[in-house]
Parts: C-alpha cells; sequence; structure tokens
C-alpha cells in the first residue's frame, strides 16, 4: 500500500437559510432599497465623506453622521471580470472598480456594466452614473454603475430605472 495521498471529492450541494442585520450600516441597505439614495458617512471632527459609509471616521475615531452622496462620480481603477459565481454569470464581461462619487473622499467597490465593454469604457478617470434595479432588496448588488453616455440607454430597460 502506497503512503501517496490520494484525494477523493464528493460533490454536493449544500443549502443554508440564514439571516443577519447589517447593523449600523442598516440605514444605507434601507435608504438604497426604499428611496434610490446613496448614503456615505460624514466626520463629525475633519468633515471627511467616507464611502462605503462607516459608523466612526477610520482618521479621527469620532462619530460620523449619514449624508447623501451624488449617483455620478469618477472610476479611480478597474478590471473587466471574466468569471464569476453564478450570482453573476449571466452578466459576463462586467468590470468592477472603486468609483470616487461625487462629493465623497473615498471611493466605493462597485459593478459597472457597459453595453459595449471594452477597457477604453472603463479606465481611471472615466465619468460613471448609478442605475438601480427596478426590484431591490437592500443589497449592494440593487445598483451598479454605467458609463454616462450609456445611461439613457440603461434606465430606457424594464429592470432598471434612474436615481436622481
Amino acid at each position: 500500500m502506497s503512503n501517496e495521498f490520494q484525494a477523493h471529492e464528493i460533490r454536493d450541494i449544500i443549502k443554508i437559510n440564514y439571516k443577519y442585520s447589517m447593523g449600523g450600516q442598516s440605514k444605507f441597505f434601507l435608504e438604497l432599497m426604499k428611496n434610490k439614495k446613496i448614503l456615505g458617512a460624514k466626520c463629525t471632527k475633519c468633515g471627511k465623506i467616507w464611502m462605503p459609509p462607516r459608523i466612526n471616521c477610520s482618521d479621527c475615531f469620532v462619530p460620523a453622521d449619514w449624508v447623501e452622496v451624488k449617483h455620478t462620480g469618477t472610476i479611480e481603477v478597474s478590471t473587466i471580470v471574466w468569471f464569476t459565481t453564478s450570482a453573476f454569470i449571466k452578466n459576463i464581461p462586467y468590470a468592477t472598480g472603486y468609483i470616487k462619487l461625487d462629493g465623497a473622499d473615498t471611493a466605493l467597490l462597485q459593478g459597472i456594466f457597459s453595453e459595449n465593454l471594452v477597457p477604453s469604457k472603463i479606465k481611471k478617470g472615466k465619468r460613471v452614473r448609478a442605475v438601480f434595479q427596478k426590484e431591490r432588496e437592500g443589497k449592494m448588488t440593487d445598483f451598479f454603475f454605467v458609463p454616462e453616455d450609456e445611461y439613457s440607454n440603461w434606465i430606457s430597460k424594464p429592470e432598471f430605472e434612474g436615481g436622481d
């Protein structure tokens, strides 16, 4: 008998029902779902606007207040996604990137979709705008960004809508 390791694998599906709370970030997800508002957090000491929001300023360690930020912004960095989970498989290729929303001091990692996804559409400095799912669940996937010149096309689709 050989002492060499041999892997034995069995494929299976495991389903787990799980309920979790967004805790102090709940307001972000509720406003997104109910009102198509994107909220950041403004430090009560230094005034820095954090996106994604947080309960306390990561620089000053003091409480932050909720503030609404614009639905428009600039791509800071991005990449094209070719392999993904089953939740996003119908969207490939798509992009993901850090978007610095107008009025925010930090950038939010979020999906970027385009009808003609080429690197020039999603490069650093390109302007983007948020598009919302018509059926929202209070999740990060309730919205995504598209190049500003494609915004009208995206919100004319029956499953999506614009924000502000």
